[in-house]
């Protein structure tokens, strides 16, 4: 099959990148039994990800394949982190219509060339294998894979599907059910889930990787027949295609609003007309560029370059970091966590609690973990499993030996300045001391410090296994070297790094609490609990603010808004009273069993609400009462320089407050609305509700320019 050759556009785009289609992207070593060993290495980057260059080389490789077959191809990646990542989402936000369909069309061209090539040839996997990296492995014959393999189609997550035909390779590997699934949900599996739905024909440890591919080849090209094929066939018929996706829009339905998250909606419709064939992956291509157009898409892949930006700001090569040794004390919910969730990727922590039941109950709970989340391994660092890893200690004795020291205990200043003071001592000149603290001020921790340029913040979120943000606190007296390593040490644990100065409730609390607080007294004007979450949920948020509330705890949420009213008096306002009348009577939320909402196993009993019988006058004003508030704490903390760059404010309240993603960030969204707008609405709920908390602050000032 032929192919365009790159135009005008694709040419200006690879001397923008500095690289020519015939870059050392692809090397091919034959060896002695005639097998060809194909490696994907892309110069200058920590992981391999497809563009136009990448795809020229590949093409390369493919013609040298068809003039000279060899007795079999191993594909395999010449990066740490994995296998390929996908396609590079900045690239292709570069690319004009015209070009994005041609880069596709081509791509596609060339899987299929790969794929009936007379040889048979193996994906052999490791790390990262994801969207466009996929669907390379998919067209390969078959597919063997390390332990620390991940493996998805995550696309709908940036609001596109798969583009170089995993419509159609992935449920035909998989089934339709399984296929479509992964699909629609975006979601990774691990090596182990792979290999039982089919995805992966062997499992194994890097040392016996390359014997597995070799293993792979000699079984030669699979045939498609038997039960499974001749079950496949008979589900795609029109009848059971109509049934399929009646269900998968419900389930969808129920997970994402199709006004916000277009993508899987649009991909069931083609599933419904096309099947699974080779029509849906002709069809694919129109999709894929219809969705990449819309503004979901833009401002979810906007979510995604904010991420890899937060991340790469904080990495440190592990020679840099010089912390092996982590010490939490505190075995509570968090301190447990943050233990747990270290030993996992690779450091050796001692735990130390003063209750031997809280430290015993959070080991146990670290190895339940551990069993749960196999995938999450280290690919770094200390490379024992982590149950050998994570140390009781009650004596506290792990301190001594400390490149990290972090402070998990309850939220009291006295108790903290009097374990750091006792703690300091024990200490190796350099160990870096952390408190998790999520709203205190380091300023009047650092006192009880000999040498305060070692303590910073590291304000992770509950709960630490799900949750990516974690706040890097720089105190008045921090030095960078401490701001730096302890950046480097989340990033080692696979989360998102913010930095900000030493602010009471940082950044994600200063602008959640007004958000939850406006919650509060809708309820005491008479909206339901339930309305008022729906409204939220309308607008975008992954949680209604009276659920967070509960699941925050409302006892802690009003410790949070009375400490910060005593910093922020008018942005907070007056503390509404059914929050402390509910914490009076025991009622604190989930971990109670009751808050503002009835909970029965964690789940909260509520009366059914649609969003779409509401009024949109009553929704509207309902969502600037949540939404501006917090939205003016936004524009304040960039203000007051608690933040310095706006992206790191959209990261913190997408990462660790779940606000709308489809949104791209609270400030993204008030410039896309109008800063204009976001101010007069401010002035007039300022003057109908007579109340200064909605004064805008005059941080909007610098964002309208």
């Amino acid at each position: 099959m032929h192919r365009r050759r790159p135009g005008r556009r694709h040419a200006r785009l690879l001397a923008a990148i500095g690289r020519s289609p015939m870059a050392d992207i692809w090397t091919v070593d034959r060896d002695g039994e005639g097998i060809a060993w194909v490696c994907i290495d892309v110069p200058g980057k920590g992981a391999n990800t497809l563009d136009r260059a990448v795809l020229d080389g590949f093409e390369t490789v493919i013609e040298g394949f068809e003039k000279n077959p060899p007795n079999g191809i191993v594909l395999h990646s010449g990066k740490a982190s994995g296998f390929i990542a996908g396609a590079d989402i900045h690239a292709l936000g570069e690319l004009e219509e015209d070009d994005l369909r041609g880069l596709l069309e081509d791509a596609k061209a060339l899987l299929d060339r790969f794929e009936e090539l007379s040889c048979p040839s193996v994906a052999m996997i490791h790390g990262h294998c994801l969207g466009g990296g996929l669907e390379i492995a998919l067209a390969c014959d078959r597919r063997v894979a390390r332990e620390d393999t991940e493996a998805g189609q995550p696309e709908v997550r940036l609001g596109l599907i798969p583009g170089l035909g995993g419509t159609y390779r992935l449920p035909r590997l998989v089934g339709t059910a399984e296929g479509m699934k992964l699909i629609l949900t975006g979601k990774s599996v691990d090596a182990y889930k792979g290999e039982r739905l089919g995805l992966f024909d062997e499992v194994t440890q890097a040392r016996h990787l390359r014997r597995a591919a070799r293993a792979a080849l000699k079984k030669g090209k699979p045939e498609r027949t038997g039960f499974k094929a001749l079950r496949e066939e008979a589900m795609d018929t029109r009848p059971a295609r109509v049934l399929m996706a009646r269900q998968m829009r419900r389930k969808t339905a129920g997970k994402v609003d199709r006004r916000h998250y277009p993508a899987p909606f649009r991909l069931i419709e083609a599933f419904e007309d096309h099947g699974i064939g080779r029509d849906l992956m002709e069809a694919e291509t129109d999709l894929f560029v219809e969705l990449a157009r819309t503004g979901a898409s833009r401002n979810l892949r906007r979510v995604f370059a904010l991420r890899e930006k937060m991340k790469h700001a904080a990495e440190l090569d592990a020679d840099k970091l010089g912390i092996s040794h982590v010490h939490v004390l505190g075995a509570g919910a968090m301190g447990g966590e943050i233990a747990a969730w270290a030993a996992l990727k690779g450091f050796e922590v001692s735990l130390t609690d003063i209750e031997a039941d809280i430290l015993a109950e959070a080991v146990r709970d670290a190895h339940r973990l551990f069993e749960r989340k196999p995938g999450e391994r280290a690919s770094r660092g200390d490379l024992r499993p982590p149950r050998n890893l994570l140390i009781p200690d009650p004596a506290g004795d792990g301190a001594r030996r400390a490149d990290l020291v972090i402070e998990a205990v309850p939220e009291k200043i006295d108790l903290k300045k009097d374990i750091l003071s006792e703690l300091e001592p024990k200490l190796k000149d350099t160990a870096l001391i952390a408190t998790n603290t999520s709203s205190l001020k380091l300023k009047d921790m650092a006192g009880a410090l000999k040498k305060p340029g070692r303590l910073v913040g590291l304000h992770f979120f509950n709960p630490v296994r799900k949750m990516p943000l974690v706040e890097v606190v720089r105190g008045g007296r921090t030095t960078k070297r401490a701001m730096s390593q302890a950046a480097g040490f989340a990033a080692a644990l696979d989360k998102i790094t913010v930095p900000c100065t030493d602010s009471a409730g940082f950044i994600v609390n200063r602008a959640l609490t007004p958000y939850l607080l406006e919650a509060a007294r809708l309820i005491e004007e008479g909206e339901t609990p339930e309305a008022v979450d729906a409204a939220a949920e309308r607008f975008g948020m992954a949680q209604g603010p009276v659920e967070v509330a509960d699941h925050v705890g409302l006892d802690i949420a009003l410790d949070v808004a009375r400490h910060l009213r005593t910093e922020f008096p008018e942005q907070i306002g007056e503390i509404p009273d059914n929050i402390s009348a509910l914490v009076d009577t025991g009622r604190l939320g989930v971990k109670s069993g009751r808050g503002f909402y009835t909970y029965e196993n964690g789940e909260p009993k509520k009366d059914d609400i649609d969003a779409d019988d509401m009024e949109n006058d009553r929704l509207d004003r309902m969502c600037d009462r949540l939404i501006l508030p917090m939205l003016n704490a936004c524009a304040a903390l960039l203000r007051e320089g608690v933040v310095s760059d706006p992206d790191e404010i959209d990261a913190a309240l997408i990462f660790g407050a779940g606000f709308a993603p489809f949104r791209g960030g609270p400030l993204h969204y008030a410039k896309a609305r109008g800063v204009y707008d976001i101010v007069a609405a401010l002035k007039f709920l300022e003057e109908d509700r007579e109340a200064d908390r909605f004064a805008p602050d005059d941080g909007w000032q610098s964002l309208a320019a």
